[in-house]
Parts: C-alpha cells; structure tokens; sequence
C-alpha cells in the first residue's frame, strides 16, 4: 500500500462517531474543578468535530475549553500543544497553553480529553472581507513565519492519516463524491481530481515535507486591533508535503475576492520572505489550492449528510463552489 492509496486516519463513515455532546453547565463545570476558575460566562464556538466554549471569568479574564473528539488518535492533544510553543518560539501570534490546577496538561471527561488555553483577541479574516493586500501580505509572511519555525519539528501524533491532508485527496474526492449534490459540480470535482493527478502527484517524491497547521483558513486567523495576526486551531495538524500550508491559507483567503489571483499572489509574496519556495513548490502551489477547495466541498457534503444540523460543515460551502468555478473558466479561457 502506498500513502497514495487506502482509507485516511479516521473511518469515513465514523468522523463524527466520537465528537463530544457536553451542554454548557457541564462545560463550566469542568473548566471550574479542572482549571480552578471563577466561571462568570460559558458560550460555545463552533467546531468541526470537537467542542470548544469561551469562558469568561468573573474578573473578565477569557479562556477556550476544547473537549476532544473521542477518536482523536492518541498524542493529538499534545501535538497540538508543541506545536503551538514551537511557533510562538518562532514569533508568531498563537494562543498559549494553560495546565489544569494539578499541572496535568489535560483533563479526561467520559473518554474525551479535557484542555485550556487563553483566548486570542482579534477579528477573523472571514469577517473583513475588504482586507487590503497589506493584511494578505502579512499573512503570508506569518504562514511563512510558522513554516519556517516548524521546519525542524518533529511529533509522533503529526504522522497520521488525516482525510484533510492533501495526500489523501484521491481517496477523498473519490468516496465523497456521491454525496454531492448535481452533475455539474461533479464534473468539477472530477477535473480537479484530474489535474492533481497529473500535476501534483508526479511530483510529490521531490517535494519537502514538514509538519504543517494545515488548516489556516479564514476562520482561523485572527486580525487584532494593531494589525497583528494571530493563528488559532491546530487541530488539523499532520506531517505531508509543506507548500500545502500556503496552498490553504491562499484558498480561504481567496474566497468571495474580485480578484482572487492578486490575493494569492499577496499572500505567496509575504510567504517568500520568510521561506521561499522551491521550484517544483512553485509549480504545483495552484493546483494544490485548487485540490483543498475541492476536497472541502466533497468532506462537507459528507458530513452534512451525517450532521446536518451543524451550520459549521457548511460555513465556506458556496463560496468554495463560486472559486472552484472560476478556476476551471480561467482553465477554459
């Protein structure tokens, strides 16, 4: 069996099998005996397939609690933590870990893992949709940054087969593309899928690979009140072909933009001053854009198909569409 070839970490038909279903008064109850904290306010953030709440405290401090999906395999939480140093040693703007009362770095709740960390201040990318090239260039400097900072990062846990890492992407386009709905957008899928295959995959042997975030979208950037960007959620994180971390932030950041090629070329500036590109990297950076898009949509419908009343799986859907459109008509012209 090649990496190419075989099902990803998590069963397809089980994603969402062992996501936590903890209600707030549990949640505030936890971060309460875990953590010691005086619990003012409790109100949950969206996730895929975990839980996390903001938690304010009665003198106005905030914290995240994020209870883990019961399938997560082991060491995930503690990847996500090292990494989290190892960027923020790197100077980039994460979020930082806080250990239970007792010093454990977690707590367990009826088989999930329990963990804190501080809440970063800041507006998402998704809701400046005016964001100058400016922001768009810092952005690219800061996933440069993380690239660069983690290069020499090394975990157990990042070596997984994870449905969202690009490796995967023929499996994954393949076994979901029957729940999407319409011939059209299909056809699209299949013309993706087509051109990863002939442009991408002939190279992967050449390419570096590191542990990456591999989920920088723009729900998980964070732009403070000083310009700052902060990255949050590392939850996706896995060890595969490193110009994919830039391949992503560009996808999302890409999104609903008049001219959505300028942004990715923003963001591919402010990335090569922190880490230049090689230059197969360079080659198969738009076809790996492109790849992520389409495997968003194919594991969205999937999962909605399981979950359908979680608006999260569907947060980015026809915006995904409209670029993935664009795309294959700049292909035509």
């Amino acid at each position: 069996m090649t990496e190419m070839e075989g099902p990803p970490n998590v069963p397809m038909d089980g994603v969402l099998a062992g996501q936590p279903t903890l209600d707030d008064r549990v949640a505030g109850s936890l971060a309460a005996s875990g953590w010691g904290l005086d619990v003012a306010s409790v109100a949950p953030l969206n996730s895929e397939r975990d839980q996390n709440w903001l938690m304010t405290t009665a003198a106005g401090r905030r914290y995240v609690l994020k209870v883990t999906n019961r399938d997560e395999p082991p060491g995930t939480v503690d990847l996500q933590i090292r990494m989290m140093e190892a960027a923020r040693r790197g100077g980039v703007v994460v979020p930082g870990h806080v250990p239970s009362a007792s010093g454990d770095p977690w707590r367990e709740h009826e088989g999930h893992l329990v963990w804190l960390i501080d809440f970063l201040p800041g507006t998402r990318l998704a809701d400046l949709p005016g964001a100058e090239g400016s922001v768009l260039a810092e952005l690219g400097r800061v996933v440069g940054r993380m690239t660069r900072a983690l290069a020499g990062f090394e975990h157990p846990a990042a070596h997984r087969r994870l449905q969202w890492d690009v490796l995967h992407a023929k499996t994954v386009i393949e076994d979901y593309r029957r729940y999407v709905a319409g011939h059209g957008r299909a056809q699209l899928l299949d013309r993706c899928l087509t051109g990863f295959e002939e442009r991408v995959v002939p190279r992967l042997a050449g390419l570096p690979r590191s542990v990456v975030h591999n989920d920088v979208n723009d729900h998980n950037v964070l732009v403070a009140a000083d310009g700052r960007i902060g990255i949050i959620d590392f939850g996706d994180a896995v060890h595969t072909v490193t110009v994919n971390e830039l391949a992503v932030a560009s996808a999302y950041a890409m999104l609903d933009k008049a001219e959505p090629f300028a942004v990715a070329a923003d963001l591919r500036a402010g990335f090569e001053r922190e880490r230049p590109l090689t230059g197969d990297e360079q080659l198969v950076l738009p076809e790996l854009i492109r790849t992520r898009l389409a495997m968003s949509v194919s594991i969205s419908a999937f999962q909605q198909s399981r979950n359908p009343d979680n608006p999260y799986l569907h947060v980015s859907e026809a915006p995904v569409w409209r670029l993935l459109e664009h795309f294959l008509d700049v292909d035509d012209e």
